[in-house]
């Protein structure tokens, strides 16, 4: 299919490597079991430039990227890096109980006599990425995500590194958060570094991307120059046309449905209600709430890596804390990529993850479903698949409660819609009705 697809040029396994090249892969492959995750890709990665490397969850980018930065073996094939490689990771590998100045201090080798001292130094760090981050002698589990992941990017800045990977960046920020973020990147390739931008957001790809590389199934299936293609053609190039999936099976039993209502949000059964708002106005708070009033609802929570999954437990263990004991069916039906159920669930890539919690929680037929950012971090194929799966539950009688920062989402799942702001929501709305409200409510403007 990509191979007639004028707008793409497939990589040459020949091609020259450029004089600034910072990372070449030649023909390297890496499995996990029987699961080829990397399957002989040769790439060159180069100073100056930003790389967005796109492609489903579980084509294989993390992973190789994963093999550039040291963090893990290829079974097979070459790697060259130039200078010091920084791979900033989609979860955050931080301290919550030290301040910002106490990580940044793990990372870098400060000369400090006092803690005024740390925190000056940590301060010039922050200053030089450029990066708008406060008070940095707050201690980072007070933090929001979005900081977090800011803290994250300064640390591997700081390091001057000569190739700079981001994996999925954005999935946590706000927008004006991202176009910071786009901001940096530019700035620190100007400077000569590499910067590769693992990502699912196709108009940001395009928006801040030099080159394109598209991933499926552990290949390198495509390449193109940012300016030579469209969001649609590398969408049809990146994904995998699939059969439909089977529907949930909604069953009896609940707290609430039929027109309840708990927190202010009535779930009427056979809807989706979408409650939207800017990050940080409580809909972090509202879920727990939700979590500790309706136990035995299904619970899709935000972050998939703290309060989804067990990460060391494998993924049959992972479906039986809430009763499901048909592993090896459940991997069948839900897609779910992995060597066996017997596999670590903290081993799938986040798509497969989230597929793992979203068998665990709808498969056991909950008539009240609460799913927080369900989508956030995903591919098109894997967030197509949570969509699937929340449409069928409401199509089979169960309520569901779609909590998202994603208006598109919001607008093209909902039944209605209601405003979160401040932790206040706004009445219920159709959506013909928020279409010409939401913007306002969002901003605090009745």
């Amino acid at each position: 299919m990509t191979r007639n697809n004028p707008q793409f040029s497939i990589l040459n396994p020949q091609s020259n490597i450029l004089s600034t090249m910072t990372v070449a892969f030649a023909h390297i492959s890496r499995s996990f079991g029987t699961n080829r995750a990397v399957d002989d890709v040769t790439l060159d990665v180069r100073g100056g430039e930003i790389l967005a490397l796109v492609g489903e969850n579980g084509a294989g980018k993390t992973t190789l990227m994963s093999i550039a930065a040291g963090e893990l073996a290829r079974d097979s094939g070459e790697v060259r890096a130039e200078g010091r490689v920084e791979l900033v990771h989609q979860h955050f590998m931080l301290v919550n109980e030290f301040t910002i100045a106490e990580n940044l201090a793990l990372t870098r080798r400060f000369r400090f006599a006092t803690r005024r001292a740390l925190e000056r130094e940590a301060l010039a760090t922050v200053a030089a990425a450029g990066i708008e981050l406060g008070d940095v002698s707050r201690r980072v589990g007070d933090l929001s995500v979005g900081e977090k992941s800011k803290l994250e990017l300064i640390k591997a800045i700081g390091r001057q590194p000569a190739t700079l990977i981001l994996d999925e960046p954005t999935s946590v920020l706000t927008p004006r958060e991202a176009d910071e973020l786009f901001a940096v990147m530019r700035r620190v390739a100007a400077a000569g570094t590499a910067v590769v931008f693992i990502s699912h957001k196709l108009p940001e790809v395009l928006a801040v991307a030099d080159r394109i590389v598209v991933m499926r199934a552990g290949k390198i299936v495509a390449e193109t120059r940012a300016s030579e293609t469209t969001a649609s053609a590398l969408a049809d190039v990146m994904v995998e046309r699939r059969a439909p999936r089977p529907a949930s099976r909604i069953g009896h039993g609940h707290e609430a449905g039929g027109g309840t209502t708990i927190e202010g949000v009535t779930f009427e059964g056979g809807q989706i209600l979408a409650i939207v708002g800017v990050a940080g106005n409580g809909q972090s708070q509202l879920a727990a709430r939700l979590r500790a009033r309706l136990p035995s609802a299904g619970h899709i929570p935000e972050d998939r890596t703290r309060d989804g999954i067990i990460a060391e437990m494998s993924i049959a263990e992972n479906l039986a804390l809430r009763g499901v004991r048909n592993a090896r069916e459940i991997i069948t039906r839900y897609s779910i990529r992995a060597q066996d159920e017997q596999q670590k669930a903290g081993d799938l890539s986040g798509g497969n993850q989230q597929k793992v919690i979203l068998a665990r929680e709808l498969d056991r037929r909950p008539h009240v479903i609460v799913a927080a950012e369900p989508t956030r971090g995903l591919d098109i194929e894997a967030a197509r698949f949570v969509h699937e799966q929340l449409r069928d539950a409401a199509g089979n009688g169960a309520a569901v409660l779609l909590i998202t920062s994603d208006l598109d989402e919001a607008f093209s799942l909902s039944d209605a819609i209601q405003v979160i702001y401040r932790g206040q929501l706004s009445a219920r709305m159709t959506r013909d009705e928020a279409a010409g409200r939401v913007a306002n409510l969002m901003a605090g403007v009745a």
